[in-house]
């Protein structure tokens, strides 16, 4: 089993220290997501005849695919072992497989919080990314990787 040292710290059997680097990592994956989100739909993207609605489509699926491989690689390095149970290949198909389901889940909390029970769509916001930090940590801590 590879070793997780951080600051000379082995961290390899803590898993509270291990969710606290998952929390960073998906903090600042979701900060990367909305940059690069911001500068397709206000910069890149802006001019292309498409309309705002397509052009904000566009810039959500890029920014998500990115911040997703960005999510990927800084996961491996700080909390999970790659190549642990799935080829490489497969290993990213699965993260990618898993973010999706992720999304698509944040997406129908979203709709039944806002729409039907018709919740403060901040509040909700919060809620459905708790609860999908959730299924993505154990989804990659428990089927994907091995942690």
């Amino acid at each position: 089993m590879q070793r997780k040292v951080l600051f000379g710290y082995d961290y390899t059997d803590k898993e509270w220290v291990k969710l606290v680097l998952y929390l960073f990592v998906g903090g600042t994956a979701a900060l990367v997501e909305w940059s690069i989100f911001y500068l397709l739909v206000h910069f890149i993207f802006f001019n292309l005849p498409l309309g705002l609605p397509a052009v904000a489509l566009l810039g959500t699926c890029l920014a998500y695919c990115l911040a997703t491989v960005y999510h990927y690689f800084l996961g491996n390095i700080l909390v999970f072992h790659s190549g642990a149970r799935f080829g490489k290949g497969a290993e990213l198909g699965l993260v990618f497989l898993v973010s999706g389901m992720g999304l698509g889940f944040n997406l129908v909390l979203m709709y039944a919080f806002v729409g039907l029970l018709g919740w403060e769509p901040m509040l909700s916001k919060v809620i459905a990314s708790f609860l999908c930090v959730a299924w993505n940590y154990l989804a990659r801590k428990y089927y994907i990787f091995k942690a």
